[in-house]
């Protein structure tokens, strides 16, 4: 998957964005080791998480958080589950209790 913005114009502002695929269990576990490594962690739109987000087109799980210069990271897992654009973009649990 590829993802392209205009330097500054994507919704995070970002100056450089990189994703790393990881496992479901690595990204679930992800978030408790990056707060505690002092990190503060967000959605796609900039927003506070203390858990992954689900992008509910593709779907998958969604961390992001800025390196000591400010570029965006992100760790990405795709679920093995039916899309759902409807969705949108919101936390792990809500995704969980839509069923």
């Amino acid at each position: 998957m590829l993802g392209l913005w205009e330097t500054g114009t994507g919704p995070l502002k970002m100056r450089l964005h990189m994703a790393f695929r990881m496992s479901q269990e690595e990204i679930m576990h992800a978030p408790a080791l990056l707060i505690h490594k002092g990190l503060k962690l967000h959605g796609f739109h900039g927003e506070p998480i203390t858990e992954p987000i689900v992008i509910g087109w593709m779907p998958a799980l969604s961390l992001y958080f800025n390196d000591p210069d400010g570029h965006s990271i992100e760790f990405l897992s795709v679920l093995d589950e039916t899309p759902d654009a409807a969705f949108g973009m919101r936390s792990y649990a809500e995704w969980k209790a839509r069923r």
